[in-house]
């Protein structure tokens, strides 16, 4: 019988790395028997959704989203292979950008042995990672906003930030004794990380020192958050630009240190959002234990070194300010 393996993410757990190794590996993944389509010049395959995601004009394939899946289902379908997708678009919760018809999805993998992988990391840490995603392309909500809507509705910007409820949307389609969850921070731990741990789960047998990585083995790597997000609080509005973002990096640096940490979210904040989603946490743990006896979501604890928000004082600012009237050209008065 043929396999489907639905790598889902979930955002900001290496996902960018495993669809770029992935894809360089794609005949080296075939010799075994596991499937990554090339689709496109993009490593990841978002391109499938975009008939029920709101997905940049880029990532369109000539056959769409469904005829895509549909073509990929009846070329594998009468196969012994496994067809490997992945997207961290898979695991969207819903809102403005939409999110995935399980239904309609397995319908169009009808005879097929389905299954899903997904990373997830802790909820403090994720907000994080998502406020830095989207201080990209735009400007983000306040860290206070995104950690009130995430304790409210447990999502973060359309995305689970609730992982227990995100495993019963899924269960509600797929087998759960098919839904395997890696835990991130352990993965990241280990010695072939992400894209090791993701690739014992689709096939225990293979080899992941056989593939050829990436140079650095690092893709998509989230920037320092406190200077990203004092950047945003100077810009007040509009994206910040360039010298803006220079100089809260510099200004960062100088006062606290160029190797100091720092954390988006206030000491308070990681603790509503710790204590909130413990026993959803747990219970997930208990579930997934059936089939993944001691599976935990890793709690990664921060340095006492760390800086938080909280902790920016003045003088910051007053560095920034000081930075961006040298950059102000001589002709402007």
């Amino acid at each position: 019988m043929a396999r489907l393996v639905l790598h889902i993410g979930t955002h900001k757990t290496g996902t960018t790395l495993v669809q770029n190794l992935f894809h360089a590996n794609a005949d080296r993944l075939a010799q075994s028997g596991l499937i990554y389509p090339v689709l496109g010049r993009h490593s990841g395959h978002h391109g499938l959704l975009t008939d029920w995601i709101a997905l940049p004009p880029a990532y369109a394939l000539p056959l769409g989203g469904r005829g895509t899946l549909s073509a990929l289902a009846g070329r594998w379908r009468d196969t012994e292979r496994t067809l490997l997708l992945s997207s961290e678009e898979f695991s969207r919760a819903g809102g403005r950008g939409g999110h995935v018809d399980f239904a309609e999805l397995t319908t169009i993998f009808d005879g097929f042995d389905i299954r899903i992988v997904c990373a997830l990391r802790t909820q403090w840490q994720f907000l994080q990672s998502v406020y830095l995603e989207l201080a990209r392309s735009a400007p983000p909500p306040r860290p206070a906003d995104l950690v009130a809507q995430a304790l409210e509705t447990g999502w973060i910007d359309g995305l689970w930030c609730d992982y227990d409820r995100m495993f019963d949307a899924l269960s509600c389609h797929i087998d759960p004794s098919r839904i395997h969850l890696v835990d991130y921070a352990g993965a990241v731990a280990s010695a072939q990380g992400v894209p090791g741990q993701i690739l014992r789960v689709i096939d225990p047998a293979f080899d992941p020192t056989t593939l050829t990585w990436p140079e650095g083995r690092r893709a998509n790597v989230s920037p320092a958050p406190l200077p990203v997000w004092a950047a945003h609080v100077v810009a007040g509005g509009p994206a910040p630009g360039p010298a803006t973002r220079r100089a809260a990096e510099e200004s960062f640096a100088l006062e606290y240190g160029a190797d100091r940490s720092g954390c988006l979210l206030t000491r308070d904040e990681i603790r509503r959002i710790s204590d909130h989603f413990e026993a959803s946490n747990q219970a997930l743990a208990q579930r997934v234990s059936r089939t993944q006896p001691g599976w935990t979501l890793t709690q990664p604890k921060l340095s006492q070194d760390t800086l938080h928000r909280e902790d920016i004082t003045a003088d910051l600012w007053i560095r920034i300010a000081r930075r961006l009237s040298f950059a102000v050209p001589e002709t402007a008065a």
